[in-house]
């Protein structure tokens, strides 16, 4: 029987096969491209929105930190020095938590000779997105805050002070926040009248630049009457290298220079220095003033103690006895004036 063998098959027949399945160009279709590569690139050199979204990829890649406020600039200082804690006369403070979110707090203030003492009533409300606390005294001042989430980013902002004295001036202000992965922006308007115009208006934005570092800047305008108007500029630098350790340097205007720098010591003690420098060549001023603090954690009672050019010494001590008791101590003495300050506190919460 006969043998049958497929023969190869000649070039022209591979030709033939060639031609056959050829892929028409995208003109022969009659279908023209959506997006001109030259037009595309001219529009992104001349768009500010294409290098906007391209700062924000490179800053989402780095995975920066939030740096905070710009109010809470040295926050650790604020922290460690004793000014904030201070007591002068008498002062009893007793809180009752009548709810997870609701609690009140009495104040009993005995005054220094010449200042009157005092008693104030507080509520304090307090849920995940809602911060509202209030309180008044027997002169009936009434000073009140409240602040609500929008969103994680974005919080509003309340403060009011009605004073009943004619001598003291009230205040409202209105305060808005958004809190970035690594920017926090704030706008803050105080006694802001829409009528003619006038009050105070506050707009700063802190950005952390690296790990480390961030930078901010802050621009107040006054306007306290139609036809007086005033601004100025502050520009803040925070760098944190380590976990203990911070400095801080902000400017105000071109006349004031305040630096300052926080270590933590220890796992129980911290310390930091505040400088503050003010230099007006109108008015012949040029003055300096460092302040020394440190604070100090025992195991039931906390020491702080700070000191400044000035010859005026402070120490607070606050003992734990209970939970939820502690006793204050204070004292400030000014050689250079020849003053001296004491006061005494008891906090107690149920």
């Amino acid at each position: 029987m006969a043998s049958y063998a497929p023969q190869p098959a000649s070039a022209e027949t591979h030709g033939a096969a060639a031609t056959s399945v050829a892929v028409p160009s995208i003109s022969e279709l009659g279908i023209s491209p959506k997006v001109n590569l030259e037009e595309e690139l001219h529009f992104k050199f001349w768009n500010p929105v294409h290098y906007f979204r391209a700062l924000n990829q490179h800053r989402m890649r780095l995975g920066l930190p939030n740096p905070g406020q710009f109010d809470m600039l040295n926050k650790e200082i604020k922290m460690t020095m004793a000014t904030n804690f201070m007591v002068e006369g008498g002062q009893a403070d007793l809180a009752k938590i009548l709810s997870p979110n609701f609690q009140t707090m009495h104040t009993f203030k005995l005054g220094l000779p010449g200042q009157p003492s005092l008693f104030e009533f507080a509520g304090v409300y307090a849920d995940e997105d809602t911060l509202m606390h209030a309180k008044m005294d027997t002169e009936f001042n009434l000073q009140g805050r409240a602040n609500y989430a929008l969103s994680k980013q974005l919080q509003l902002k309340g403060q009011a002070q009605l004073m009943a004295s004619s001598d003291s001036q009230s205040m409202v202000q209105l305060e808005s926040e958004y809190t970035g992965s690594d920017y926090t922006a704030n706008l803050k308007a105080i006694n802001a009248s829409p009528v003619d115009s006038t009050g105070i208006f506050i707009a700063s934005y802190l950005q952390s630049i690296t790990h480390k570092l961030g930078v901010g800047a802050e621009f107040v305008y006054q306007r306290p009457m139609p036809k007086v108007q005033e601004s100025t500029l502050s520009l803040a630098l925070r760098y944190q290298p380590t976990e203990d350790r911070v400095f801080t340097v902000q400017t105000q205007s071109t006349n004031v220079l305040s630096a300052s720098y926080w270590r933590k010591v220890s796992p129980k003690c911290e310390a930091g220095a505040e400088l503050q420098v003010l230099n007006v060549p109108s008015q012949g001023r040029r003055e300096a003033s460092c302040t020394v603090g440190v604070k100090y954690d025992f195991a039931a009672s906390t020491v702080r103690a700070m000191a400044d050019n000035f010859g005026k010494v402070s120490m607070l001590l606050e003992e734990k006895i209970a939970p939820g008791f502690s006793f204050l101590i204070s004292g400030e003495l000014d050689h250079l004036k020849g003053e001296n300050k004491f006061g005494i506190g008891l906090n107690l919460e149920s």
